[in-house]
């Protein structure tokens, strides 16, 4: 049981990992995935469990190879990007 946790904290660091390495917010990712931010925000805190074509899909948005989101890395602290403004 803890090597999946493992595995999904790992995979959560790496989403979030290069999320921001692109520069973008919870908001603007989701909606690349086609879903919410509350969701994506659960992924990034390893309290969801994830389908693996679902991770090929978040390692396509992210432009990256879906091996990458299984490298070893430090922790990523939590960094808040401003939310983009809503244009009304």
């Amino acid at each position: 049981m803890k090597k999946q946790l493992k595995s999904r904290k790992l995979l959560a660091n790496n989403i979030k990992y290069y999320r921001l390495k692109r520069g973008l917010s919870q908001e603007e990712h989701a909606e690349f995935l086609g879903t919410t931010p509350v969701y994506l925000s659960s992924l990034e805190n390893a309290k969801r469990n994830i389908r693996l074509d679902y991770i090929e899909h978040i390692a396509n948005t992210l432009e990256v190879n879906i091996k990458d989101l299984f490298i070893e890395r430090e922790i990523v602290e939590k960094k808040k990007r401003p939310r983009r403004k809503k244009i009304k």
